[in-house]
């Protein structure tokens, strides 16, 4: 009997000790998509947590530290017998033996046979295996200000990448992840720069490392240009893409400009220019032009890649092409009545089969709900520099940079995400347009982006602005490294 009391303190005691040793991983915070438009993952700033979960994970495999809590546990509690109802009191008791193996210890005994398995527990269901899964990735590419941007955005139904009218806003390869888990098949596009013929910084040399980069490692390639058959600049990527054997896609984005743009007259100068360029000014001639630079294009679609309140027939048809349905010939018959060119010379459609076989098989790279692998502070920033383009003229936003101080979620009794800022220009001059008169202009530019982060953090948000000198940063190769534009 006493042998017994032992045994169960002990259980009790090591179960007690297993239990306090419960603790949290800590999350990283990545914009998803649930039940809103967009939802953070949840955000764990304990360091304590860490640092204990840091301590405790290492496993103890000489059993030194076991045998050292027991040897404590013998002389504290034990150094005394423990008398029951069935102990004589004049009965001498004979000392214990310290247990040394403690493996057939209900606490830690574990199911070795089939008699051992409760057969009334439910069975695990199995993972999904995704043999039927296609996964891949798409590089979007094309000049400045063709609206690559945009036609992402209107894919993911969200504003991830910051747009403007200004060409050359983007200026990283952004991923964004669409998953249809109806069609089984998650597409990740990569957001690129627009391609420059002549690099002329090493800031845009590493723009376009960023564009070179997406078309090594895409499975599809989608090139983007607009209603007056806007030509890549750099000849380069233009035959790379040509001679590549991935198939690709070529959407001829801004076609609702068509009824506003004024053509010129024949034998004008404007004219016999937009002549020599191969500049175009409808669809069929842009579709056309298209088909001839890319022959073995796999479609040529006709879009307009902007946000509106009804469902976009283009953005659809894009959509069911890249995941393979659910019925690709009627998306495309929603467009209207095809034009000559839209696809190769032996085809009137692309059949489902045909489009499935786009994306190659394989189980998704990322969690269904997440729209991209960047933070909410690399998205904070672009939303910055976006109010940058919008407020500032000529080429004084190109100047900017714009680095992420602190980005603090709001603690307990607070409702506020606070968020400091610094703007980064190349000289003094720069940063008196910036700030403004009175500092009017940083002002004005601090009110637009916290109304830009409020409605994308889906939180009210506290946004402290400065800027700062930081000389020819453009051009400085440390701190392209230390702003991600150069690996």
């Amino acid at each position: 009997m006493l042998t017994y009391t032992r045994h169960v303190f002990l259980a009790v005691l090591i179960h007690s000790l297993l239990s306090a040793s419960a603790f949290t991983i800590q999350h990283s915070n990545v914009v998803t998509t649930r039940t809103t438009t967009i939802l953070h993952a949840k955000r764990n700033t304990n360091e304590e947590a860490t640092r204990s979960l840091t301590n405790h994970a290492k496993p103890n495999t000489d059993g030194e530290e076991a045998d050292r809590l027991m040897d404590e546990l013998d002389q504290t509690f034990f150094s005394e017998p423990i008398l029951t109802p069935e102990t004589d009191e004049d009965q001498p008791i004979e000392p214990i033996e310290p247990m040394d193996d403690y493996s057939d210890f209900d606490v830690f005994s574990e199911p070795t046979t089939e008699t051992d398995v409760d057969e009334d527990q439910p069975e695990i269901e199995p993972m999904d295996d995704y043999s039927d899964f296609r996964c891949g990735f798409i590089g979007i590419v094309g000049a400045p200000n063709m609206g690559k941007s945009t036609l992402l955005n209107n894919i993911l139904a969200t504003n991830l990448c910051a747009i403007t009218k200004r060409p050359q806003t983007t200026r990283h390869s952004i991923l964004g992840i669409y998953t249809d888990p109806l069609q089984r098949c998650q597409l990740c596009f990569y957001d690129t720069p627009g391609v420059i013929d002549t690099p002329s910084y090493e800031l845009q040399e590493g723009m376009m490392e960023a564009v070179k980069g997406a078309l090594v490692n895409s499975d599809v390639l989608l090139v983007v240009t607009d209603l007056f058959g806007s030509v890549i600049p750099d000849d380069a990527v233009y035959q790379g893409i040509k001679a590549s054997k991935k198939p690709v896609v070529v959407v001829i984005n801004k076609i609702d400009l068509a009824d506003k743009v004024r053509i010129p007259e024949e034998g004008d100068e404007q004219a016999m220019m937009d002549e020599e360029r191969g500049k175009t000014y409808s669809v069929e001639e842009a579709v056309q032009k298209w088909r001839m630079l890319l022959p073995e294009a796999v479609a040529i679609l006709p879009l307009a890649a902007k946000h509106t309140q009804e469902l976009n027939p283009g953005i659809e048809a894009l959509k069911a092409l890249l995941t393979g349905g659910p019925d690709v010939p009627l998306s495309f018959r929603n467009l209207g009545r095809p034009i000559d060119g839209m696809f190769p010379d032996t085809q009137h459609t692309i059949p489902n089969a045909i489009a499935k076989g786009l994306i190659p098989a394989g189980p998704p790279l990322y969690e269904t709900d997440w729209l991209t692998d960047r933070s909410e502070r690399f998205f904070a920033s672009e939303l910055i520099r976006e109010s940058l383009f919008e407020r500032l003229g000529k080429e004084v936003p190109y100047c900017c940079e714009v680095r992420i101080d602190t980005f603090r979620e709001p603690r307990e009794g607070e409702k506020v995400i606070k968020i400091a800022a610094s703007v980064l220009v190349e000289r003094d001059s720069q940063k008196g347009i910036l700030v403004g008169k009175g500092g009017s202009k940083i002002k004005q530019i601090g009110v637009d982006s916290r109304i830009k982060l409020e409605a994308f953090l889906e939180h009210r948000v506290h946004l402290d602005l400065s800027v700062k000198v930081e000389k020819d940063w453009r051009r400085n190769t440390d701190k392209l490294k230390e702003y991600g534009y150069l690996k």
